[in-house]
């Protein structure tokens, strides 16, 4: 989507979270697609609510503060955005001061939607959750969008997946697989 159709989607996302957070604790509301941030995979959209904090030392107190104060309004701020514009995957919510430096601050994070093939795998037994937050570096995370922009796979699960799948292809991990075998049965022998 161009940054001009977005722009207009977050001018709108931004009034309803300043109807449904009135004060001065949400400092802005930002609409992010893939290459804003490395963590936003292809095709999906994601609103960050930057929130009020003083400094590093804040940072942790306002989350939590804010949670506690407008923790009903975030599920239906959530809800409200799950209903209207269901390309948005998460809502995101982290001091505003935190952005741009290394990583991020403490946030918090409501998911508002997944991938209808990944929700029908997790329930037929398919899939299985390994790890939310696994990092990758410049050129696996560039390797692995490729594979997703190329249409090879429909999300970076799936491009692990499929490389994976084509490691288990090679004669070598056949081997390796023979060999731990052996190994396990020589250790199940002392």
């Amino acid at each position: 989507m161009d940054r001009v159709g977005l722009d207009d989607i977050e001018r709108e996302i931004d009034a309803e979270a300043r109807q449904r957070f009135p004060g001065d604790a949400v400092r802005q509301v930002v609409l992010l697609q893939y290459g804003d941030d490395p963590a936003i995979e292809p095709g999906d959209l994601w609103v960050r609510v930057l929130l009020a904090a003083d400094g590093p030392d804040d940072y942790e107190r306002s989350v939590r503060a804010f949670q506690r104060d407008h923790g009903a309004a975030m599920e239906e701020f959530a809800g409200h955005l799950a209903r209207t514009l269901r390309e948005i995957r998460l809502v995101e919510f982290t001091p505003e001061k935190t952005v741009g430096r290394e990583g991020h601050g403490p946030r918090c994070h409501l998911l508002l939607s997944q991938r209808l093939a990944d929700a029908r795998a997790w329930e037929v037994g398919e899939r299985t959750q390994v790890d939310m937050h696994t990092t990758l570096g410049r050129s696996g995370l560039e390797t692995i969008d490729t594979l997703v922009m190329a249409g090879i796979a429909g999300t970076r699960a799936d491009a692990i997946r499929w490389a994976l799948a084509r490691i288990r292809e090679q004669p070598a991990f056949e081997r390796l697989l023979e060999w731990l075998r052996e190994t396990d049965q020589l250790r199940s022998e002392f």
